[in-house]
């Protein structure tokens, strides 16, 4: 994987660490854009089960193993990888957008610390991603993954269409969090039974709200930053504080810069390179990031 711990060995330690960085936050932050797109797709009625790095190459957090419920669809981007250490295999898959790595063991399977339960791959699935409104008069059937019994759905209700496989849509529920199903619908624009949900409303998002979804972006884009300059550290002898993106907020907008703001011109990749995870996490608000003077901006438009 470009721009990992393993491929700045032997690099010459007088090199600008922010300069290697920038290029290392590009790649890390890159992410697959969503809508209507073939795939593979692997579902796991126990992903928390499996052995799962995040797109760090970190053991996961409490809240990322939060996102992995029972049957959370994972697109398969590469059945065949290497972790940055460049022999651990690996698949590289995306769930709900963001890069993981699942571990494989030395037969080829996925590693894992109890009983994944069942694991299935589906192949040449469309990806959406959108939310759909179910039509009230029109009563639809869902099967929710694993399970054989079907459930009603209450007209009205909106689900999250993750990808159609042939005449069925696999969606998420509102509720629980991180139910998943089997729903059929009606082809076309769904005007017999659903429509795609419009964008929700920005004026009901508070500022507070809206860092708060930024936050996580800016955090891991930190944590990168920290283990990259210790290995630097390490291989120079010269320890060095690493720079840190920093939020602020006004009444008009948050402001995410880099610090030292005179390092800001090494760091362009890397800024906008957080341009497309921002834009994933501020989804339905009708909020947009923006690149002014070196720095992302998020006008309270």
């Amino acid at each position: 994987m470009a721009g990992n711990t393993r491929s700045l060995r032997g690099r010459k330690s007088g090199r600008r660490p922010a300069i290697i960085l920038a290029g290392l936050v590009v790649v890390l932050s890159a992410s697959a854009a969503a809508g209507e797109r073939t795939a593979r797709v692997l579902l796991v009625e126990h992903p928390r089960e499996l052995v799962v790095f995040n797109k760090y190459q970190q053991r996961l957090s409490a809240d990322e193993l939060r996102r992995l419920s029972p049957f959370v669809p994972m697109v398969i981007l590469r059945e065949r990888d290497l972790l940055g250490d460049g022999f651990t295999p690996c698949a590289s898959v995306e769930i709900d957008r963001e890069p993981y790595f699942l571990q494989r063991d030395a037969g080829g399977g996925f590693s894992s610390k109890g009983n994944p339960g069942r694991t299935e791959t589906l192949n040449d699935v469309t990806l959406y991603g959108d939310t759909v409104v179910l039509l009230a008069g029109k009563a639809l059937r869902l099967r929710p993954a694993g399970e054989k019994a079907e459930i009603s759905l209450t007209p009205g209700i909106r689900v999250v269409r993750v990808f159609e496989l042939r005449s069925a849509a696999y969606v998420r529920l509102p509720s629980p969090p991180g139910r998943f199903g089997w729903v059929t619908l009606s082809p076309g624009d769904g005007s017999a039974g659903w429509r795609e949900a419009s964008q929700e409303s920005r004026a009901g998002i508070s500022p507070g709200d809206v860092l708060l979804r930024v936050q996580g972006v800016v955090d891991q884009a930190n944590s990168a930053l920290r283990c990259m300059y210790a290995v630097l550290t390490a291989e120079s002898g010269r320890d060095e504080s690493p720079p840190a993106f920093r939020l602020t907020r006004s009444r008009t907008e948050i402001k995410c810069g880099i610090e030292p703001g005179a390092l800001s011109p090494s760091f362009a990749g890397s800024t906008r390179a957080l341009l497309p995870e921002l834009e994933r996490v501020l989804g339905g608000t009708g909020l947009h990031a923006e690149i002014t003077n070196g720095a992302i901006l998020i006008p309270f438009r």
